[in-house]
C-alpha cells in the first residue's frame, strides 16, 4: 500500500475534493506481505509500512470536507490461519498503533475520531 500514497495524494484526493465528496470511504488493508516480499524485507516490516501508509491516507481523508465516516478492514478471520508469530505481530501492531493514533496530537485525538472495532472481537487478545 505504501507505493500508492503518492498516487492517492496527487490524484485521488484532489479529485474527491472537487465534489461531491462521499460521506463514507473504506480501505481494505491488503498486500503488506506481498510488498514485504517484493522489497526483500520482513513481513513484520511490511505490516508496519502498511500502517504508516494508512496513517498518511487517513490524515489526507480527514481533511476532506463532507467525509463523515472512514472504515478500515484490517484483519479478517482467515488471518488467524497465518503463523502464530505473524498473528501475534499483527495483534501487537494493532494495539501499539491504535494507542499511537489516539495519543495527543495524533490522528484520532486531533480530529476527534471515534473508533469502533467490530466483528468477532472475542477472538482478539485482551491487550487489543
Amino acid at each position: 500500500m505504501s507505493f500508492l500514497i503518492p498516487s492517492i495524494a496527487s490524484f485521488l484526493l484532489p479529485v474527491l475534493a472537487l465534489g461531491p465528496v462521499p460521506r463514507h470511504i473504506a480501505f481494505i488493508m491488503d498486500g503488506n506481505r506481498r510488498w514485504a516480499t517484493s522489497h526483500n524485507t520482513s513481513i513484520r516490516t511490511g505490516h508496519f509500512s502498511g500502517f504508516q501508509a494508512l496513517k498518511r491516507v487517513l490524515e489526507s481523508c480527514l481533511a476532506l470536507e463532507g467525509l463523515e465516516c472512514i472504515s478500515v478492514y484490517a484483519f479478517a478471520i482467515d488471518n488467524f490461519k497465518r503463523s502464530r508469530e505473524e498473528v501475534d505481530a499483527l495483534m501487537d501492531l494493532a494495539s501499539t498503533r491504535l494507542i499511537e493514533l489516539a495519543s495527543h496530537g495524533q490522528v484520532i485525538a486531533k480530529h476527534c475520531v471515534r473508533v469502533r472495532i467490530i466483528g468477532r472481537t472475542e477472538l482478539l487478545p485482551d491487550h487489543v
